[in-house]
Parts: C-alpha cells; structure tokens; sequence
C-alpha cells in the first residue's frame, strides 16, 4: 500500500478550530486592514492548513490543527536559509497572529 493509499484509508484528522472565509476576512480586517478589500475564497484543506486565495497574487494560509503552529513556524524560520538554492524558495508576504 503506498503512503497515498494509507492517508486516505486513516483519513484528514479533525480540524480544531473551524476556519472559513469569513474568519479569514475578520483575521485580515484586524490585522492588514489595507488586504482586506482583496477578493478571497477557499481553495481547500489539507492535513494541517487550510488554504485561501487573497486577490490574485496572495494567499493565505491558517493553521487547521495546534501542531501545525510549530510546522510554520519552522519553516518560516528556514525558508531564509533556503533564499541562497538556485531554486524559487517562497517568500511570505505577511505573518498574522
């Protein structure tokens, strides 16, 4: 069975805390007021993030799970260390709370 296979017979593990575009734009709104105009829906979920596409140049990306907190924060604290590979390393655009 491959790992593909086996995700999906175990299945997405719950979301703890119920994220839609409505949170997203209340989140933007109070945070980074002049983004909150842009137009924005949900592209979908995944094991640990739910997705969201902010105009046509963002996007945005929240936390479905606690242990996903610490996932992002690792890799916001590596992808500068990543910027010098001779590959396109994503670069965020703004960091919430």
């Amino acid at each position: 069975m491959s790992t593909g296979q086996i995700a999906g017979a175990i299945g997405t593990p719950a979301s703890e805390i119920e994220i839609d575009a409505s949170l997203v734009h209340s989140l933007l709104a109070a945070q980074y007021p002049d983004l909150a105009h842009l137009p924005l829906h949900s592209v979908g979920a995944g094991w640990d993030n739910a997705m969201f596409r902010l105009g046509n140049q963002l996007c945005v990306r929240l936390p479905r799970r606690k242990i996903a907190t610490t996932l992002i924060e690792h890799e916001q604290a590596w992808l500068p260390q990543l910027s010098t590979l001779p590959i396109p390393i994503p670069i965020p655009y703004r960091l919430g709370i």
